[in-house]
């Protein structure tokens, strides 16, 4: 009787056996058909991009031919007859995602450590506010914004006028204050009775201490600046003020749509400090975006 049991038992084993691995190739094989649709796109960009001449639909992978001729125009010059170059935008969309980065950091920073640390009048209140702020799609302030920095202040083709909208941030603002209030209040008690101020406290163990959210926060302000397209466009028409993301749209309306090479390479090189940021800093920002809810007031 126990041996019929046993062997009952281990033919329903195998039998669990094979569905488990059954299962698992009829799921990974799943995943590589969603891999596979998902990087085309960009495979085949980086291939278009080394084609030569106007074949880069051409179907296949066809890898004979290829050159970075695309690459050097548009890193070194597009041509003589044109007025604009691809590092001239890049280095305006650096300066201006780097420093609105960092100010956007620092000063979201220090509300969300106000916010959950200082008791003031009207906290309560000006929370209500934040949470307000955040509910406003951006697109119902941007003729309000354009004619304040644009007609009021004259800040048109300017860099003043690309970064100074973008300063404060409602959403980063919350998600600090939200890391705040989970940060150990022993160790501000005590570094007070040691006769430390508020603000050294916040400079000089609060701030140190959120690498991961700062970096978390950094990176999604840097590549929302870096791919910002309608507020740029709005407030820049001089050539040599452009974010790359105006520069892309020049080219593809430009003579050189007729050779798609160039644009997609200039695609390519766009995208590429985007991706090597998150690459670098995924796992700072996902462990920051788990816990940004964890704790509240």
């Amino acid at each position: 009787m126990e041996v019929r049991q046993r062997m009952a038992q281990g033919a329903q084993f195998r039998r669990s056996a094979i569905m488990y691995w059954v299962v698992t190739v009829i799921l990974t094989l799943v995943a590589i058909g969603f891999a596979v649709v998902t990087l085309y796109p960009y495979i085949f960009s980086v291939i278009a991009s080394l084609r030569q001449g106007v074949d880069i639909y051409t179907p296949g992978w066809k890898l004979s031919g290829l050159s970075f001729h695309a690459y050097e125009r548009i890193l070194f010059g597009i041509g003589a007859d044109e007025s604009f170059t691809l590092p001239r935008w890049m280095l305006n969309t650096f300066f201006v995602s780097i420093t609105v980065t960092l100010l956007t950091l620092l000063i979201s920073s220090m509300g969300g450590y106000a916010l959950a640390r200082i008791e003031f009048a009207g906290k309560k209140f000006w929370f209500a506010v934040l949470l307000g702020v955040m509910m406003i799609p951006g697109q119902v302030t941007l003729i309000p914004k354009y004619i304040m920095i644009a007609k009021f202040l004259g800040w048109s083709n300017s860099y003043v006028g690309l970064i100074v909208p973008f300063l404060f941030s409602a959403y980063y603002t919350f998600m600090m204050r939200q890391f705040f209030l989970s940060f150990p209040k022993e160790l501000e008690e005590a570094a007070m009775l040691e006769g430390m101020s508020r603000v050294g406290i916040f400079l000089k163990m609060v701030l140190p201490l959120s690498k991961a959210p700062l970096l978390a926060a950094g990176t999604l302000i840097f590549m929302g600046n870096w791919s910002s397209y309608l507020w740029p466009k709005l407030l820049v028409n001089k050539m040599d003020m452009y974010l790359i993301s105006q520069g892309m749209t020049v080219m593809m309306g430009s003579k050189y749509t007729a050779v798609p090479a160039i644009t997609m390479a200039a695609a390519i090189v766009s995208m590429l400090p985007l991706l090597l940021l998150f690459i670098i800093f995924q796992k700072q920002f996902m462990a920051s975006i788990a816990s940004t809810g964890t704790k509240g007031s």
